[in-house]
Parts: C-alpha cells; sequence; structure tokens
C-alpha cells in the first residue's frame, strides 16, 4: 500500500507551471506576514482613533496577553512538534495527554482569575481567563502543522491578529475606546476554540504509547526561552506605566515597540531555514551563510542615517518622533543579528548559554530603560535600552558562535515554530 500523500504535496502540473510564491510555504509565510501586518495595523488605527493614551491601555494590555500565553504553555508546542517529527507519534496519540493538561490548567487559570479579580486586579483576571485557550492555540498549531501542512498552520498562526484587526475597527466604528482586555479574551477564546477544533477533526481512533518524559525534556529546554523573550514588550511596557509620564507617552512606547518587532518577525521567519541548513552540518557555523557585501553596504547606510536623524533629533533640528524611530532601526537589525548567530547556538544544543542570555537580556532592558526613563521621553528611552541590549546580546552571541561547539549537534529536527509573543 503506497503512502497517503502529505498535506504540502503539490498537484500535478504542466512543467514551469508552478511557480515559487504558490508553493506552500510561501503561502504560509504570506499568512503569517498578513497575520503581523494586522498587529501593525491595529495599533495604528488605535491610536489614530481613540488617541495614544488608549494605544498605551491596548499594547499593554496585548503584550501581558502574548506573554501570559507562552509562559503558561511551557514550551509544550516544541515538544509535540518533537515527538511528531521525530518519534512518529501521531496527534491522535497526544490529543487525550493534551486534552487533559488544557483541562488541568483551565480549572488552575479560572482559580487564578477569581482571586485577581476580588483583588482589584481586573487586567490579571482577564489574562489569566484566556490562558487555557490561548495557550491551547499554540499547542493546536503544533498538532495541525505536521497532519494538516504549511498553510493550515500560516493561517491559524494569524487568525489571533485578523480577529484582534477586526475588533477594533469594530470598536472604532462604534466609537467604544475602552475595553480592550475583553476583546483580547474573546479573540484568545475564538482562536483557541477554532484552532483546536480543527487540530481535532478526523482523528484515528487508535491512540499508541509516547514518552512523556522526552515531551517535557524537549519543551523545557525552549520554555525558559520563549517566555523570557516573550516577558521582554510587557516588561518594558510595564515599566514605562509605572513611570509617570502618562498614557500618552505609553502609547508611543508601544508604537515604537511595533516597529522593534517588525525586525523580530523577520527573525522569526528566517531563523527555522537558517536552523535546518545549520543542523546538517558536523560543527554548525556561519562560515557559508554571509550576507553580500552590497546587503551589508546598504545595512550599514540605513543604520548611520537613522543614527544621524536620532542626533538631529535630539539637536532640535528634526520632528521628536525620529530620536526613538532613529534608535530602534539599529535595535531591530542588531536582534535580527543576534537572533541568527543565536540559531547557531541552538543548532549546537547549547540551551543553557540561551537561557541565559534570555535572563540577563530581559534584566538589562527593563533596566536601562528605567534609567533612561529619568532623562529621556518613554518611547526614546524604550528605544536606547533596546539598542544598547540587543547590541551587547549580539556581541555575546557571536562571540560564543565563534567557539568550537560544546553542545552536540542535534541534527535535522522539525520545523521551528515562530515567536508565539508576536503571533497576535
Amino acid at each position: 500500500m503506497s503512502a497517503a500523500p502529505s498535506p504540502d504535496a503539490p498537484t500535478p502540473a504542466a512543467p514551469g507551471a508552478r511557480r515559487a510564491w504558490a508553493s506552500p510555504a510561501a503561502q504560509s509565510v504570506a499568512l503569517q506576514a498578513l497575520g503581523s501586518a494586522c498587529t501593525l495595523g491595529a495599533a495604528v488605527w488605535v491610536s489614530w482613533r481613540f488617541g495614544l493614551a488608549a494605544q498605551g491601555e491596548f499594547g499593554l494590555a496585548k503584550s501581558w496577553f502574548d506573554a501570559a500565553a507562552v509562559a503558561a504553555a511551557l514550551g509544550l508546542p516544541q515538544g509535540l512538534l518533537h515527538l511528531q517529527y521525530r518519534r512518529q507519534v501521531g496527534s491522535n496519540s497526544l490529543w487525550p495527554w493534551v486534552r487533559r493538561w488544557l483541562l488541568g490548567s483551565a480549572l488552575l487559570s479560572m482559580m487564578a482569575a477569581v482571586v485577581a479579580w476580588l483583588a482589584g486586579a481586573h487586567l490579571a483576571a482577564w489574562v489569566m481567563a484566556s490562558v487555557p485557550l490561548a495557550a491551547g492555540h499554540l499547542l493546536a498549531r503544533s498538532l495541525l502543522l505536521p497532519s494538516h501542512g504549511t498553510v493550515v498552520f500560516g493561517f491559524v498562526t494569524a487568525l489571533p491578529s485578523l480577529l484582534v484587526f477586526a475588533g477594533v475597527l469594530a470598536m472604532g466604528v462604534l466609537d467604544r475606546g475602552t475595553g480592550f482586555a475583553a476583546l483580547l479574551l474573546v479573540v484568545a477564546c475564538l482562536s483557541g476554540a477554532t484552532s483546536l477544533r480543527w487540530a481535532t477533526r478526523g482523528l484515528g481512533p487508535r491512540p499508541a504509547a509516547w514518552p512523556r518524559g522526552e515531551l517535557w525534556r524537549v519543551s523545557l529546554q525552549s520554555w525558559l526561552q520563549a517566555a523570557l523573550g516573550g516577558a521582554l514588550a510587557a516588561g518594558l511596557l510595564s515599566v514605562v506605566a509605572a513611570s509617570g509620564q502618562g498614557g500618552a507617552a505609553l502609547g508611543l512606547s508601544s508604537l515604537a515597540l511595533q516597529v522593534y518587532q517588525v525586525f523580530a518577525v523577520l527573525a522569526g521567519y528566517a531563523a527555522p531555514l537558517l536552523f535546518d541548513r545549520l543542523a546538517r552540518q558536523d560543527v554548525p557555523s556561519l562560515q557559508h551563510h554571509q550576507l553580500p557585501a552590497l546587503w551589508r553596504a546598504a545595512l550599514a547606510g540605513a543604520v548611520l542615517a537613522a543614527l544621524a536623524g536620532a542626533a538631529l533629533s535630539v539637536a532640535g533640528h528634526a520632528p521628536s518622533w525620529l530620536l526613538p524611530a532613529g534608535l530602534m532601526l539599529p535595535a531591530g537589525l542588531a536582534a535580527v543579528a543576534a537572533r541568527v548567530h543565536g540559531t547557531v547556538l541552538l543548532a549546537r544544543g547549547e540551551y543553557r548559554e540561551l537561557s541565559l542570555q534570555g535572563a540577563w537580556r530581559l534584566a538589562l532592558a527593563l533596566g536601562l530603560a528605567a534609567l533612561a526613563l529619568r532623562a529621556l521621553p518613554a518611547a526614546a528611552a524604550v528605544a536606547l535600552a533596546l539598542l544598547v541590549t540587543e547590541l551587547l546580546t549580539w556581541w555575546r552571541s557571536a562571540q560564543q558562535a565563534r567557539r568550537p561547539g560544546s553542545g552536540a549537534p542535534v541534527g535535522p529536527v522539525e520545523p521551528a515554530l515562530p515567536p508565539a509573543a508576536l503571533d497576535g
């Protein structure tokens, strides 16, 4: 009996008829890019329709919803992918355990939400109430990717961003500039329920045994890094909110972070492709993955122009918004470079180094932002903190990547999930 075709298998076509842009991988990236565009569009719309103070409220709430989902998932999305790709464990075998985990998570989250609400921490209550289905959405993506293919995965990944964008548009039409936390809870419930229903449709009736210890071992290796990275935006906006500079400053800082996160999303798209190549090398390195000289010159010119614009803004010869924008551009590029070198360390299996980098990166960014807020406007302080932090992270990652690998190469593995904190 012949094997069933892959969900991503191309349909027969005349030679030359199929274009690269029509491939499942390209369609998946396009869908995820659409989700990223909707995330940015939602922030811009809220700022334009309701003002920067409302954007500050929206951005702070969304950052905590995203961070909580990543932290609550405990790295299980990557662990589930590992079992499906490396151990050939079917989603029908994994689903009963995932369902029990979600039920337990729902019970604990609802109890925490009630306690937070009674204590007057209403945002925390909304966030905790969203955790079961928000985390379930992340787990469902891992079940969908091997069985339904990259196009479905791309759509499900973009679904929360599409719903958020539609929701804030409706709020604008109805002239309701409050209640963003309730909207985000509804989005988490709709996207989680949809993705879980899709992932469990048509499951086979015969689950098989699978290694639970291996699931936790792989999951916890990636959980700490994901949780620390997901907490960065929420932590920075919380520091700004506590600085006393006002809602408009918080809103402008949230918009500035959107510029930075555009680069993080680009790195998230490229990292799995680079990882696949690096993991096939005996000693993963960037020796054969250098940017062309023209690209390096163009990037250097863009950084110099951005820094020049920031300097002109400080001197009063350019608009004030050019200062945070001019700092965010090189910060974003440094973040991409750090992610590239970090991918080398990941391919070598150096999880401890990556976890340590995630911890001091978060602590350094928050500490620098708190200090910079004493002398700079909020958006500029956040941009400066990210610039210094990402430059140091890049330097550290590059130094470690040049050393002989201490961890064993992991070999070709499952495709990595994009950063959940940026999926909307």
